[in-house]
Parts: structure tokens; sequence; C-alpha cells
């Protein structure tokens, strides 16, 4: 069998050289032959020895004005490699680009600019990411110097894409931004057979549409959205005003990412509009592939799901049918994660769960789609209750994540080494050479080329050192990043203990003010008793010496039942803050949930002065002591409380609305009327209720907050949510206070309505 396909792709390149052989005519090219030559190194399998026959065959325009077609051939073969080996592409890409900075051949510009932008691909999906950097930060520099705008607007353009593999979405920007600042879109030009076009108005427009990418990867939905729009409507005045059929251009490749921000904004109405444009550019079979994945999600989204799973398959059917790679240059092909996302709406979890695990196996070099699928991967196992591999899922998770930090911190320098060694350099060199302005030339020859080697010995130094001291920074950040990995969940236990800080600060000062006062009139009483016992027996006043003495026995009583209020303050405190033992104790849960009541007020109250909320409790006395480690459950308390008294803050902040019956439920005893003042303001309002069921105790805590939006209520419990500002949540106070309830065999339930409020329900069983 191998003789026969070798045999055949020798044929395959035989025809290659006899359509280069023909496309060469007296009368000039034949486009049509060099074009098809062109077409079958695209998709032939080459050795060493294909390449060297096909190369002699182009040399046939290496002597004649049309020598630049070498490298045109060239280009061909390097866009080969760019599929089938990915090393060799590298290297075959490099050379090529070397000997066309000093080429004589007319379109020699053009040329480079083509096999840069080809060698992106290898360098991005391949193990090259770093050399990668460090190459096109070297070009970067070398255009610099010799001014070349064309050289610099490609290598901004391909970093632009090297960071945003990696997820560096600002550097990403940044490089655009510098991109299209070397752009001067006033200039006209056409490709040179394929290859990469002059600095054009199209290009402008190419690159500005890359901002409406770069800014929905972000999740920054609303300056995608901009971004896109001005890409799009320069776009059409432009192609308008020259009178060209846009059917097929590339430009238009911008309405699908303006589809896609418009999806995930949900703002539905313009989407097809969208989609419509972006299919006018898609003449070639991977655009087409991947416009079918977002067409479907638009379907998804407006529940035409049959509909959404024709066009899923019509997308495997074209990804299938011409072996198109994961990543096509148009995007990423993934058919089996929009699958999974209809299985999903289906309820078909299963199929869905295999579905993101093919997709995990094909897409496992782009990491940031590894990441999702881990994520909603461990949502489904959570769902269809395989508590195991959704925690093994988790760990999967952080470990990519960790991954991804640790890369972005070594990709977030290494571009830019190079960058300011060379800066410094030239700085060096300008200096120097006004310095010896007074010499003559041969002197300053000299000098020069001396000054010149030491800072390159300097540089080659200065590299080594950098490297080193970065490598040693890079070796601490990532100990740090496990470090504080393994404590991020203790440290959100322990995070409660400052919001109690305050309430316990507020608690204990009364206790310590009674001490302080009794202390201070028992010390006045024991000078009267003193100055009564220094008189003459017959002028003391006995019954005045047994009034003082009693007074002081009740004061010193006094003093002792405070102290031990003020102590038993402090070991709740440390009780609180101490790592729990995992044993339980009968614990009064009515007491436990009182105390930390009054805490979390108090230290709300302390750091908001003008916040004020009313509380009411309703205790079920009949409950007794439960068995519970009271570290836990008071942690869990503690985080439902604080919750609800941030969400009535919230809703207080945003203006007057009415209370309601907070904390009540169908078929519940003793609701409270609706608190609000006579003059219909807002009075934010918590309730806290125990009551004892058949086999269960329930502890309410209840506000009238703003309520939580259907839309997340399902996803409240999950691990890293949180609808606070950043910096102001972990997003993991609900899924430990989940994780402690069910680890004492109880329930944690959530009752919601928008505009009304929340209830937090906490059941554990009354024997545990």
């Amino acid at each position: 069998m191998l003789p026969v396909l070798a045999n055949a792709q020798q044929s395959r390149v035989d025809s290659i050289v006899s359509l280069i052989g023909k496309s060469k005519t007296v009368k000039g090219l034949d486009t049509v032959m060099f074009n098809a030559a062109r077409e079958l190194i695209n998709t032939a399998v080459l050795n060493d020895a294909h390449i060297t026959q096909i190369e002699k065959a182009s040399e046939i325009f290496k002597n004649g004005t049309d020598e630049d077609l070498c490298f045109v051939i060239k280009n061909s073969i390097l866009s080969n490699f760019s599929v089938t080996d990915k090393i060799k592409a590298i290297d075959y890409g490099k050379i090529n680009v070397e000997k066309l900075e000093t080429s004589k051949t007319p379109h020699a510009q053009i040329l480079r600019i083509g096999f840069l932008v080809e060698l992106r691909i290898p360098y991005r999906t391949s193990s090259k990411l770093s050399e990668g950097f460090t190459y096109f930060a070297e070009k970067l520099n070398s255009y610099k110097k010799n001014n070349d705008s064309s050289g610099l607007n490609t290598c901004y353009y391909v970093l632009a894409g090297f960071y945003r593999n990696i997820g560096l979405y600002e550097q990403s920007i940044y490089n655009i931004k510098k991109s299209i600042s070397y752009i001067d879109s006033s200039i006209i030009g056409e490709r040179f057979f394929g290859i990469e076009p002059r600095n054009t108005k199209a290009i402008w427009i190419n690159n500005s549409g890359l901002l409406c990418d770069f800014y929905l990867q972000m999740g920054d939905y609303e300056k995608a959205i901009k971004a896109g729009e001005t890409s799009l409507q320069v776009a059409l005045r432009y192609y308008n005003a020259i009178g060209k059929n846009i059917k097929g251009d590339f430009s238009l490749f911008t309405a699908r990412h303006m589809a896609n921000a418009k999806i995930s904004s949900n703002q539905l109405d313009s989407v097809d509009y969208y989609l419509k444009m972006a299919e006018l550019y898609s003449v070639n079979i991977p655009v087409k592939a991947y416009l079918l994945q977002i067409r479907s999600l638009y379907n998804i989204k407006k529940g035409e799901l049959s509909v959404a799973d024709s066009l899923l398959r019509l997308s495997w059917q074209l990804i299938n049918q011409n072996q198109l790679v994961v990543s096509a240059g148009v995007g990423i092909l993934e058919p089996d994660y929009y699958i999974a996302l209809l299985r999903i709406q289906q309820k078909r979890y299963q199929e869905a769960i295999a579905l993101l695990l093919k997709d995990i196996d094909r897409v496992r070099t782009f990491r940031p789609s590894v990441l999702r699928d881990y994520k909603l991967l461990a949502e489904l196992y959570e769902k269809t209750g395989d508590a195991v591999k959704a925690k093994e899922t988790y760990k999967s998770f952080i470990s990519l994540q960790d991954s991804i930090l640790a890369d972005q911190s070594k990709f977030r320098t290494i571009s830019f080494e190079t960058e300011q060694l060379i800066n410094d350099n030239e700085i060096s060199i300008a200096q120097l050479e006004g310095q010896n302005k007074i010499a003559s030339l041969t002197r300053n020859f000299i000098i020069g080329l001396a000054a010149l080697l030491l800072l390159l010995l300097a540089g080659i130094y200065y590299r080594f050192h950098t490297k080193k001291k970065a490598n040693q920074i890079l070796e601490k950040t990532l100990a740090d990043l496990k470090s504080t990995q393994s404590q991020l969940i203790q440290s959100e236990k322990m995070a409660s203990l400052g919001e109690l800080t305050a309430g316990i600060a507020h608690e204990i000062q009364n206790p310590l003010n009674f001490v302080n006062n009794f202390s201070e009139v028992s010390g006045e009483l024991m000078e009267e008793l003193k100055g009564e016992r220094l008189k003459v027996e017959g002028e003391r006043d006995t019954v005045l010496e047994d009034e003082l003495l009693t007074d002081i026995s009740a004061n010193l009583e006094k003093i002792n039942h405070h102290g031990k209020r003020a102590a038993d303050i402090v070991k709740g405190m440390l009780q609180h803050s101490k790592t729990s033992s995992g044993q339980k104790e009968l614990t009064d849960i009515n007491a436990l949930a009182d105390e930390y009541l009054r805490l979390a007020y108090h230290g709300l109250r302390a750091k908001d002065k003008s916040f004020n909320a009313t509380m009411k409790t309703d205790f079920d006395e009949s409950i007794g002591n439960i068995n519970i480690i009271p570290q836990d459950i008071g942690r869990v308390i503690l985080n439902l409380i604080t919750n609800a008294f941030y969400a009535l803050n919230e809703r207080q902040k945003g203006g007057s609305l009415k209370g309601r019956n907070v904390g009540s439920s169908e078929g519940q005893d003793g609701d409270d009327p609706t608190i609000r003042r006579p003059d219909g303001e807002y009075v934010p309002l918590v309730t806290v209720r125990t009551r004892k069921l058949e086999s269960k105790i329930e502890i309410s805590i209840g506000d009238n907050g703003s309520g939580i939006p259907q839309k997340i209520i399902d996803k409240i419990f999950q691990p890293f949510f949180t609808t606070k500002p950043t910096g102001q949540g972990t997003g993991l106070g609900l899924s430990l206070s989940y994780d402690i309830v069910k680890a004492h065999g109880g329930e944690l339930k959530v009752r919601t309505q928008v505009g009304e409020g929340s209830d937090f329900i906490i059941q554990l069983p009354v024997y545990s």
C-alpha cells in the first residue's frame, strides 16, 4: 500500500513540475497554469526530494523579469508545511524571509510580508510560540531601525495574534492598534498572486476589525460592537465609493465577530443581518464551516434546536470532507462544543459530556477553548450527580488555569526584551557619535567600532543577566501562584473574620465599659470606707460601713459578670477564627444565629455609618441543642447574613422601593406585615427564623433586597461565580456554604423573587 501512495504523490509532484514549465510561455506568464501548480502544491504530501524537484523547476523564472515567481512557489510550499510539518515550516519560512531581506526582485517587500504572515500559523499552532515571540520581536526592532512601516505593521499584527492565543487580550489590543498606526490607508494596492497585499485601506479595515474580535474574547461586548461597527462602516463606504463588488472580500470577516458579540450580549435582533453580511465573504470552505457554528448558536439561542442540529452536522461534513484543521485561519473549528450546548438545551447531559470530552481532545492546543470546556464539563458532572468526576474536572480546570497564568507571566515580557536592548544600544551609539564629532573620520571609525563591540558584549551580558533575573522572578511568581491556589479556600473561610471585627469590637466595648465604670465606683467606695474606718469608735457609722461593703460586693459581682461576658465574646471570636476540628458538638443554634446576626450588622455599620436595617428574629425555642460543627455552620450563617445585608445596601443605594413580607413562605406561620415607613419609603429588613420540622431543623435567612434574576439562579452555588464587582468577592462563599451544609447531611436552598427579595434556607437533620 505504501509504494502505491508514494507513487501517487510522485505523480502529483510530476504534474506540479509540468504545470510550472508550461506556465512560462513566449508571450509571458500563463497564470492559469501557474495557479494550478500552486493549488497542487497546497494539497500534496511533500518530502525533501519533492521540494528540491519543485524548487528546481521554478528556477526557469530566476533570470527573467518574473524572478519573484520563484518565491511565490516557495510561499505555497510554506503553506503546505504549515499544515503538514510545523517545525519544518518555521525553518523554511525563516530562510526565505532572510533571502527576501536583501533580494532585488520587484515584489520582494510584498513577498517578505507574505512569508512573515504565513509564519505566524506554525508558530501559533506548535510548541514554538515562545520562539515566535522572540523572532517577531527581533524583526520588529530591525524594521524600526530602518523605518520599514510595512514590516512594523506586519510584526505588530502577528504579535497581536500571539497574545490573543495565550489570553493576554490587553496586549493584543495594544499591538493591533500599533499595527494600524503604521498603515497608510490612502495607498491603494493589489495582491501579488494572492500573497499579502500592500498597506491599503483594505488592510486598515482588516486590522481595525480585529479589535472587535479581541474585545469580544475579553468579554467587553460593548467595545467589541463599537469597534466592529466602525470597521464595517468604513469598509462599506470605501467599497461603495470605488464601485467594487465586496462579495468574497476578506474585510467582511468583521461581520462574523459582530454576530458573535450580538449573540453573547443577547442582542439577537440584528444577528441575522451580520451573519448574512459575513456569508458574502464565505467563498472558501473554512469560513463556511466556521459561520455554520455561529449561525447554529444563534438558532440555539432562539430555541430552533433542530435547525441548529442540521447546521452543525453540515459543519462537520465540510471539516471531514476537506480535512480542515482545528485552526483554519478563520477561527477555531469546534462543532462538538456547539453540539454539546445543543444537547444541554435538550437535557441530554450524558451526550453533552461525551461531546465535550471529544472536543477537549481535538482542541487541546487551544487552551482557552479547553478551559471553557472543562468548566462546562464540571457543571454537567455536578448536574448529573457525579461528584467525583466534577471534582476531578475542576482540578483539571484549575491546573490549566495555573498553566495559562504561568505562560502569561512568561510571555508578558519576552517580546519586549530585544526591543528594549536595541533601543538602549541605539541611544548609546548616538551619544558616542556626538562626543566624537571633533575627531577625524578614521579615529571616529576606530573608536565607534570598538564601542560597538563593547556594546555588543555588554548587550550579551545584559541579556544574559536580565534573562537570569527574569527566570528567578518567574520561578518566584510560580511558587507564589501555587501557594495562593492552595490557600484560596482557607482564605475565603477566614475572610469572614474581617467582617466580624468591627461587630466584635462593638459587642466587647459594652462589658468593658461596665467593668471600667464599676471598678471606678468601687474604688471611690473603698476610699469612703477607709475614711469611715479611721474615725474614733464613737463617731464611726457602722450602718454606712455595711452599706458600702454591700455596694462594693455588688459591684464586684457585676465586674465579674461583665468580665465573663467579654471573655465569652473573645472565646466566640477565637472559636470562629480557628480551623474546624471536624468534631460535632451540641450547639444552641438559636444563640449561634442571634450572635452572628448582631455581629454582622455591627461590622457593616462600622464600615458604612449611613447603613441602617431592621433585624427581626423568630426562634423556635423547642429546638434545643443540635449536633453540628459550630465553626462551620457559623461560617454558613455569617456568610448568608452578610450577603443579605449586602443585598439591602445595594437596593438602598438604588432608590426608594416598597418593602415586602421578608422571610415568609407559603404555609408558614408568624409572617410579618410589610415593613415600610408611613411615607412609603423602603425600609431594609433581615429576618432570621428557626423552626423544628418532623425530622429537620430549618434556619431561614431572608432579606427584602432586589432578589436574584432567574437567569443566574442555577449558578449561584457554583465555585468562582459572583455578581459583586471585581475585588469585592471571590465567588466561593456560597459554594463553600453549600458544601458545608451538604457535609452535615443537610440542604441549602434559595427562594427568590426579583424586586421582592430572597430567602436562603438551611435544613439540617435533627440527629446527625
